[in-house]
Parts: C-alpha cells; structure tokens; sequence
C-alpha cells in the first residue's frame, strides 16, 4: 500500500523540477533576446560610426573657419583636425570623433578666452591713465566704466559658447539662441542690467536648464541717431555716410546693410544672404 506522505514528498519534488526547468527555459530566452538587442544596436552603431566621424571632420572644419575670420587660431586644434582626417581613411572612426571632440572643446575655450581678453586690456589701460595714483581694479570700474558693463559683455560671450557647446551636443538651442539676440541688442542700447539677466537666462537655456521668460523684458530704446542718419556704435559720436572709421574713438564701423540690396547684416556676414554681394570691410 503506498505512503500518501511519500506520494505528496514525490508530487512537490516533481512540480519543483519543472518550476525550475520553466524558469530556466524562460531565463534563458530572455538573456538570447537581450543579447541579440545589443548585439543589433552595436552593429546599427558601427554603421552610424563613419557618417558620425565624416560630420565631426565637417562641424570641426567650419568651427576653425570661423574662428580664424574672427583672428582666433589654434595650430594645435588644426593638428588635431589632420590627425582625424588621417585616422579616417585608416577607418579609425572612433579615434576620429574623440580627436575632433578634442579640437571642438579647446577651440570654444580660446573664443571664450578671447572674448574676456578685450575686457581686460581695457582695465590695463585705464589703470595706466590713473597715472602715478595707486588705484585698484574695483575702483577703475567704479569710475570709468558703467555698471554691469563687462559683466554683461562676458555674460554674452559665455552664453554664445554655451550654445555652441549644446549645438554640438544635440539639444534644442532656439530658445536660447533667441534671448542671446535680446541680450546683444539691450547691450548695444546700454541696457547693460538687462543684457546681463538675459544672457545669464540664454546660457541657462544652452545648458537645456529650465528658464523663466513669462514676463516680458521691456522694450530696447532707440539709440539717437545722428543727422547723418548714424552714430558709433562705441563712443555714440556723430558719423557721415561714408565713415569707415570713427573720428572720435577710431571704433572700425561694420556696415549693417548690404549697400547692393539694402538687406540687414550680421556683424561676422562677408557677404550678403540675400542678393550674395560682397560685404566691404
């Protein structure tokens, strides 16, 4: 006669053994599946790795190009750009995106580095001209330069470099790219608090930080303009039409429209976006 505890004993032996060859069978499914996924996102990232490097060599270029309009030049990043280049026909495309990634970030850090440089040759200068006075650098800007004046300047060149750097790193840059426009244009009105809160809000933005532009920033004032229909855009001094050059402060004047089309121009624009003329410098 059988044992019924023994028949119970041999019954849950049995289920166990099946749980376990169940929880195996679907374990091991699942480990197949995981790595068939990641062995499909590798290969799709090695296709992606040649165009990934092509575009890096392209942005990297650009970036040199436009920097060395604007005098700033770095032979190391070059060298860095031709390694890149000579790694690429050996289809090295990682070492590709890491040495133009190297280039990139030392060429934001001399432009961020070249726009405080202006700033601190003017502090030098007015030093020099307090003369035998024993002077410090606060009161320097106290006297001589208006309030919030450098803070501001470095604030945009700041946010300029920090939308390069979210440029490059994927983010959504608009909204930031917009309140660097506001803050240049409350600088070039003297506006100098608001140019200051503005661009601190557009690096915000770069960074892909949260910012507050529900309140409007009130409306930029019109710099007076002189009979001649043009002022300094330095020293504000009165200019005739055909002044290259301020006869007060020696400020060099960029042209602000195109004097084929008559199209408004960026600062940086060698030629005209709309009817592609040559912009005389």
């Amino acid at each position: 006669m059988a044992d019924p505890v023994t028949d119970q004993v041999t019954v849950g032996i049995v289920l166990f053994v099946i749980a376990l060859v169940l929880a195996a069978f679907f374990e091991t499914r699942f480990l197949r599946k995981k790595m068939k996924n990641r062995r499909v996102r590798t290969a799709k990232r090695e296709t992606e790795l040649p165009d990934e490097a092509h575009n890096a060599i392209i942005t990297t270029k650009a970036i040199i190009s436009s920097l060395e309009r604007q005098g700033i030049r770095s032979e190391e990043a070059s060298a860095w750009v031709r390694e890149a280049e000579m790694a690429y026909g050996r289809h090295n495309y990682r070492v590709v995106v890491e040495l133009t990634g190297k280039a990139r970030d030392r060429l934001l850090a001399l432009k961020a580095a070249d726009g405080s440089k202006g700033d601190l040759v003017k502090l030098e200068q007015l030093s020099v001209a307090g003369g035998s006075e024993e002077i410090t650098t606060k009161e320097v800007l106290q006297k001589e330069v208006t309030p919030n004046l450098l803070q501001s300047k470095f604030s945009i060149e700041v946010a300029g470099t920090a939308i390069d750097q979210g440029r490059l790193a994927g983010r959504d840059v608009s909204q930031a790219t917009e309140l660097l426009e506001s803050a240049k244009a409350r600088f070039d009105a003297k506006e100098y608090d608001a140019a200051l809160s503005i661009a601190r809000q557009s690096k915000r933005s770069a960074e892909g930080k949260a910012v507050d532009v529900s309140i409007p920033p009130p409306p930029v004032r019109a710099a007076p303009v002189s009979p001649e229909g043009r002022t300094c855009p330095s020293c504000n001094a009165t200019l005739q039409s055909d002044d290259a050059f301020c006869r007060k402060c020696g400020t060099r004047l960029v042209p602000t429209s195109c004097g084929s089309c008559g199209a408004k121009l960026l600062p940086d624009d060698v030629f005209c976006r709309k009817c592609g003329a040559a912009i005389a410098r």
